[in-house]
């Protein structure tokens, strides 16, 4: 990790609550920087994904997200046999203790998602690479629940059969999302702007982070996830389905600041799909864990043998409360 730098490295040690990548906060007489080990398996481009960050950021002039560094040699990546690593200037704040939000602050936090689609809004989508081709798409994450059913590979089948119907059940939703995508604009998204990937100085919204996903699509996928993760007081993985419930205070909070810092940046169609983004991401995400579950948690990291399940049992109870158009 010390080749990464300029200088000498005072401390490192893990830092964040991501499911995928290896992150590290590190202090240096220069300043406290974010250095992350990349997931091949995820990211197979990492060249690509890191092009789209730059040219996001460039295009911001740095504005509402973390600076990206170079390391020693001028590269965006440097390599450790075939792990790559950047590296990033660690902004001033903290992700919200999501739970205890309060609705103003929700607030804050759409008002600064509006901002950043936006700046956006005149960015060629063209001039990115869609380095995750389906990410958002719950007919393919449909499809791809109903393989792992049919070969139930760990024997988890019969532990869900309730969260099966339900997955199955929603699949109305499925094509709304596909037909809301037929009719709105191609956008640059960041394709993870759940509330854990905004950052707060106090009570005031100043930059979202992981940006790994950034690329072309659509921008209401952020909105739902934005909402999918504010709407509620209870844990993405509450072990206790009841308390995932969407309260209407924070809902409507995140919903009004977004359409606000959005300002006039949006077409017809991208603020009619903002009333069915909630239900939709939830309704994926929940098909996502439940896939995982049945696969033997092979995607998610896990820190308790049945947290995809309770995600999946979280976010279909979360779905049911979910305001729909």
């Amino acid at each position: 990790m010390a080749e990464l730098f300029v200088g000498p490295v005072t401390a490192a040690h893990r830092f964040g609550a991501g499911h995928i990548n290896e992150t590290f906060l590190v202090e240096t007489p220069a300043g406290e920087y974010v250095a992350q080990r990349l997931n091949t398996a995820v990211f197979p481009d990492p060249a690509a994904v890191t092009a789209n960050i730059v040219a996001v950021h460039r295009h911001l002039q740095g504005a509402m997200m973390p600076e990206p560094v170079a390391a020693p040699g001028g590269d965006w990546l440097a390599w450790d046999g075939a792990d790559p690593w950047r590296v990033w200037r660690r902004v001033p704040g903290a992700p919200l203790e999501g739970t205890a939000a309060l609705p103003a602050t929700l607030h804050d936090a759409g008002a600064l998602l509006g901002r950043f689609h936006g700046r956006l809004a005149d960015l060629d989508p063209a001039g990115l690479t869609e380095t995750l081709p389906g990410f958002h798409d719950p007919s393919r994450r449909l499809d791809a629940l109903r393989g792992v059913i049919a070969a139930d590979p760990s024997g988890r089948v019969e532990t869900v059969p309730d969260e099966i119907a339900m997955a199955l059940d929603g699949e109305g939703l499925a094509r709304t999302a596909a037909d809301l995508m037929t009719r709105v604009p191609r956008r640059v998204a960041h394709f993870d702007a759940k509330l854990d990937n905004i950052l707060f100085a106090g009570d005031t919204a100043v930059a979202l982070v992981d940006f790994d996903t950034v690329m072309p699509g659509a921008w209401f996928w952020d909105v739902g996830d934005l909402l999918r993760s504010g709407a509620s007081t209870a844990a993405e993985d509450d072990p206790d389905p009841e308390r995932a419930v969407v309260v209407p205070e924070r809902y409507r909070a995140i919903i009004d600041g977004y359409r606000q810092g959005l300002a006039d940046a949006a077409r017809p169609p991208e603020l009619e799909a903002i009333e069915a983004a909630g239900a939709i991401v939830t309704y994926e995400q929940a098909v996502r864990f439940l896939t995982d579950w049945i696969a033997g948690d092979v995607y998610y990291r896990i820190g308790r043998p049945t947290q995809n399940l309770d995600r999946a049992r979280a976010q279909f109870r979360l779905l049911a409360s979910m305001p729909r158009p």
